[in-house]
């Protein structure tokens, strides 16, 4: 009888991690004083190194498609790969490694473009398609010049940034280019008016850093950052709205920042939520009417928007800053929801169920905040699951699988050595 007891006591207290019956070598449900878990149970690991450990790539953003994901893997001293995982169990379903440069060339990729099933990226002047039913290349080039991380897309067209021939050699900018997803032509699309007064060391006279695609009364627009230098050292961006049907700006020079600053630049992508944008432009968020370009509001903090960058979701604005603090914000009015402790660089956040999910570069583990309460529930250690004594979670994106059937999802995360895919919070 007291067998049974305490058999019904254990299987009553799912939470502690005493009672949980795994083999020695398996992580456990650990909490902090905090109650923050520190450690979980992972529902499947696999290594990212399919060889002798080296450096890996890293995606800024989720790359899915037919409920898989893509990871960066690699293979011996020079392999860099794209994998296609099976998210249910870690299987690899496809490799990919078509790089112009298979000794030296990382994939890095940012801000991407997906139609159906093909992925665009850049990777300086090279330029790659990938087919992601099968893993091949749809189309490559290499160019004669580089081009920014950053790209944006709606349906076969996508916009990216790099110099123009329409000014000198010697003269150092970056203007929208527009190119076909499925055929892969390009062609220089929009250059903004750069006054061209100042110069920033290396004869720079500005660049565009966002081209959104934005549908304003039915008809296609693209809304656009673009910053020029102010002075040798300050930079000062602005915002426009060209309209694609008439090749017209409606507002061209709307200015975000007023106050000059050296690192006042936007180097992630805008948001547009209920006809208005918000953009992170150094230490501060902007809120502008996207028809008109009026500033609505603007929020300065003691730390740059850049690393993780910033979500809405559940009718908040979601900022994950340097400062080592997390805000909620009133996307409406810029007033402040709640405030909790953060990682300061981080990866960008994935959101699911009320939850946001991040890789803290400063702590090294996966944190998890339930945006609802603005309370940080997870803050999981590698080094408490993991085989290695100094594994950290790091930069790359955080995958999120919605669930079914009622079912909680999964959140897979990486470290340099490995993939560890857990059961969702919520």
């Amino acid at each position: 009888m007291k067998h049974f007891s305490l058999g019904i006591i254990c299987l009553a207290s799912t939470l502690v991690s005493s009672c949980f019956l795994w083999d020695n070598d398996e992580p456990k449900l650990k909490t902090n004083e905090e109650g923050e878990v520190i450690s979980l149970p992972y529902l499947w690991k696999r290594s990212v190194q399919l060889g002798e450990p080296i450096t890996n790539g890293f995606t800024h953003s989720q790359i899915k498609f037919n409920g898989n994901i893509v990871l960066p893997m690699t293979k011996g001293p020079t392999g860099r790969l794209l994998v296609m995982i099976d998210p249910n169990d870690g299987e690899i379903l496809w490799e990919w490694d078509d790089r112009f440069v298979q000794a030296t060339e990382e994939i890095l990729i940012g801000q991407y473009p997906q139609f159906d099933n093909l992925i665009f990226f850049p990777a300086g002047s090279r330029l790659y398609c990938v087919n992601l039913q099968n893993g091949e290349t749809q189309w490559k080039k290499q160019l004669d010049r580089s081009f920014l991380p950053n790209v944006y897309g709606k349906d076969e067209n996508f916009y990216f940034f790099g110099r123009s021939d329409a000014f000198p050699d010697s003269v150092d900018q970056s203007i929208i280019f527009k190119g076909n997803i499925v055929t892969g032509e390009l062609e220089e699309h929009l250059i903004p008016d750069f006054t061209m007064d100042y110069f920033f060391p290396g004869n720079r006279i500005g660049d565009v850093t966002a081209a959104l695609p934005a549908v304003v009364d039915g008809k296609e627009h693209l809304a656009v950052v673009w910053q020029e230098p102010f002075f040798e050292f300050f930079w000062q961006s602005y915002l426009g709205l060209y309209d694609q049907t008439t090749r017209q700006w409606i507002y061209k020079k709307t200015i975000i920042n007023p106050e000059k600053s050296f690192n006042g630049v936007l180097l992630n992508p805008p948001v547009i939520y209920k006809d208005r944008l918000y953009m992170a432009v150094g230490f501060e968020l902007a809120c502008h009417d996207l028809r008109t370009g009026q500033q609505y509001w603007r929020k300065k903090f003691d730390g740059e928007i850049f690393f993780s960058n910033f979500l809405i979701e559940e009718d908040m604005v979601i900022i994950n800053n340097e400062d080592q603090y997390v805000y909620a914000l009133d996307p409406m009015t810029g007033n402040q929801l709640w405030k909790t402790r953060g990682s300061g660089t981080s990866s960008k956040m994935s959101y699911l169920n009320g939850v946001v999910y991040f890789n803290g570069g400063a702590s090294g583990k996966l944190h998890a905040i339930d945006i609802r309460e603005g309370k940080t529930v997870w803050k999981i250690d590698p080094k408490l699951i993991g085989e290695f004594p100094d594994e950290i979670f790091w930069k790359t994106a955080i995958h999120i699988l919605p669930g079914e059937n009622g079912k909680k999802g999964k959140v897979i995360s990486l470290t340099g050595n490995n993939a560890y895919c857990f059961e969702a919070y919520r």
